[in-house]
């Protein structure tokens, strides 16, 4: 299937470029592609392998970057005779491009190497051949790899550079020991920094920066997140900082105007997940202002200015449907669509979303569906009449059946919260029969199902089982405090939200109660490793990369300088985190475990390492339950690298749980 990612539309509102999703299986890998769709007439146009498009000011020509075998380019795109061109030539990737006002210069990031001065190799060094061994790595660096990255970060900075376009020329405009983006700056959603927008003279750049100085001695967890906006003068480079935020200023934009900024972001409180508002200041000055949106939700950091200046479009997820609302400068808030997409079927709530708005405020986003993924489409935002101008897997769902959704609601007794959950049927659901269940549980743990089209549990559906997506406490889109109730509370109550949500559905009659499963990845994976630790209701259970100990994952982790800061209440050395880290371990609740279980890991994850699914494997085998690993070579968190291993892990999640029946219904 292809999903239609990252949508964005030239200025003058006829094309709209976006990035085509979708699994190769004869290089089983997934392969991106950016195409050109004219709005009028739909027609469509492939570019070739790339991503991250991004329009000229007089939408006549488009920039998008593409490996070239070495590193990854910035290309060029003519929309006159629609030849693809490469701009640039460098040794080092680039990525975050912007084109400057008037066309003449796109500003990228690109890592600047650190120069090393090598001490001399003892003696015995000149006897070294291509049959020794690889030499030991030696580091001094609290962050050596982050999630997603295959091999240990590379030194050096992230520093951002002008590309003449007549040329390709690359000219360093910033300087220092900061960084300018690169993969650090988008590890996790505190620290995503590093977007850059011209200003409309051209005369100078604005970006969110982490620009604070690390003291010697230990740890300060407020200098991982602490980020602010900087301008930066073309002419000089010079540095002036327009805000002391203590928080996360995140992906700062000039309005076209030149007169505001704006960002997202929040005031650092030291927890486990904050809320994201629009915050506006003046350019010249003033006092900064917090445009919250009236029903605490959460903002997410992909927002547009309006073409007039007036205020923004921003995201926002509601009761599992993605949002996209204007929000004046006046505070005042007016939701445009309900359908906003970006799940690329993990079924996630606006996991990749973007939004564009033209000069005459059209708007071009991913649209979301229940029959199939996303599409392109384009919205008029004073009416926010929506029409799809992508039909990419219209040919490929008319010879599928796709399972219905049906959403639910029900009232948890732990504290009486209102939960909301949807239940994906079998393509041939009767109602007359009795199927086995799934609760297919979502990461995070702050993310959130919505009703559109995820493809895992079509698959499972497929297969012929009914499967329950719960929005559990903690899940985005219902508020603040709803969030807020698992601040270092995870797992915990969530554990009522979820078994009540499987009662609930019982009690439609349609389940074989001998035969309910549970799975979760990453977050869900927590949940599911602590409702087999609390029950025995469950014929199988499958973990997809989960956390079983938190003392060892809060110093094997990708970014020991904030989970264990943040996520937990203190490092595992300070009095009573022990106890804390292992009452909220679900390594401690083994022993109650009789599930016959399943894990599957990737070999490379930094975010929830394979040791994780280890132990808690070989804690169940010690105790003689039934269990498996599964270990899938180059995979990070998320089997997000080949097809073939995600299509492997459903197999064998299915098999696992056709291997255990469990009892007749009664």
């Amino acid at each position: 299937m292809i999903h239609a990612v990252g949508p964005q539309i030239s200025a003058d509102g006829q094309r709209v470029a976006y990035v085509q999703y979708r699994a190769d299986a004869s290089r089983d890998v997934y392969e991106c592609t950016v195409w050109v769709v004219t709005v009028s007439s739909r027609r469509q146009i492939c570019l070739g392998e790339g991503t991250a498009p991004r329009w000229s000011s007089d939408g006549t020509r488009l920039a998008f970057l593409r490996h070239d075998g070495s590193a990854q380019q910035i290309f060029l795109w003519d929309a006159h005779d629609e030849q693809v061109s490469q701009l640039t030539h460098a040794r080092e990737s680039c990525s975050g491009i912007a084109w400057s006002p008037d066309g003449s210069q796109i500003a990228c990031v690109k890592r600047v190497p650190e120069i090393v001065e090598t001490p001399a190799p003892p003696e015995w060094a000149t006897l070294r051949n291509e049959h020794w061994a690889a030499p030991g790595v030696y580091s001094e660096r609290l962050i050596r790899g982050v999630e997603g990255v295959a091999n240990d970060l590379p030194s050096g900075t992230y520093q951002v550079f002008l590309a003449d376009v007549s040329s390709g020329h690359l000219t360093q405009l910033t300087h220092g020991t900061f960084d300018h983006g690169g993969p650090l700056a988008s590890t996790v959603k505190v620290t995503r920094y590093g977007a850059i927008s011209w200003a409309p003279d051209g005369a100078s750049i604005v970006m969110s920066l982490n620009r604070t100085e690390a003291a010697a001695g230990a740890h300060d967890p407020h200098t991982a997140i602490a980020c602010d906006v900087y301008e930066y003068r073309i002419a000089t480079g010079e540095v002036r900082r327009l805000t002391r935020f203590n928080g996360v200023a995140s992906n700062a934009a000039v309005s076209p105007d030149g007169r505001w900024i704006a960002f997202v972001g929040f005031r650092n409180r030291r927890r486990a997940f904050h809320t994201n508002v629009v915050y506006v200041l003046n350019r010249d000055g003033g006092e900064l202002r917090a445009l919250a949106h009236v029903q605490d939700m959460e903002v997410h950091s992909d927002f547009q200015w309006l073409p007039d200046s007036s205020g923004l479009l921003v995201l926002y997820p509601h009761h599992g449907a993605g949002c996209m609302a204007r929000v004046g400068l006046d505070g005042a808030w007016r939701t445009v669509s309900r359908d906003v997409g970006g799940s690329t079927g993990s079924g996630y709530v606006m996991w990749d979303k973007a939004v564009s708005v033209s000069r005459d405020g059209v708007v071009a986003f991913s649209v979301a569906s229940k029959e199939g993924p996303d599409e392109v489409a384009v919205a008029t935002m004073a009416t926010g009449e929506t029409r799809r101008i992508t039909h990419n897997n219209e040919a490929l769902l008319r010879r599928r059946e796709i399972g219905r959704v049906e959403e639910l609601w029900f009232t948890s007794s732990a504290g009486q919260r209102r939960i909301q959950s949807w239940l994906v049927c079998p393509p041939d659901f009767n109602p007359r029969l009795k199927y086995p269940l799934v609760l297919w549980i979502h990461g995070g743990p702050y993310l959130s199902w919505g009703p559109h089209f995820t493809t895992t549990a079509q698959l499972l559906a497929a297969r012929g089982y009914l499967v329950l997506m719960v929005n559990p406490r903690g899940s985005l889109g219902y508020g603040e405090e709803f969030t807020q109730l698992i601040h270092h509370a995870f797992p915990g109550d969530d554990y009522f939200d979820l078994v009540e949500a499987v009662d609930a559905v019982i009690g439609r009659g349609h389940v074989d109660t001998g035969r309910l499963y549970v799975c979760g990845e990453s977050g869900g994976g927590v949940l599911t490793s602590w409702l087999i630790g609390r029950t025995q209701r469950f014929a199988a259970a499958a973990m997809l990369y989960p956390i079983t100990d938190w003392t060892s994952m809060a110093l094997t982790v990708d970014r020991p300088d904030y989970y264990p800061y943040y996520w937990l209440p203190a490092p595992p050395w300070e009095a009573g985190m022990l106890e804390h880290y292992w009452r909220r371990s679900p390594l401690s609740l083994v022993g109650n475990v009789s599930t016959p279980t399943i894990l599957l890991c990737g070999e490379r994850d930094r975010r929830t390492p394979i040791a994780q699914a280890e132990m808690y494997f070989t804690a169940l085998k010690l105790r003689g339950i039934a269990t498996a690993l599964v270990r899938f070579p180059d995979e990070n968190h998320g089997l997000q690298c080949h097809p073939s291993h995600y299509l492997e892990s459903i197999d064998h999640m299915d098999t696992w749980f056709r291997r255990f029946p469990g009892s007749p219904a009664p």
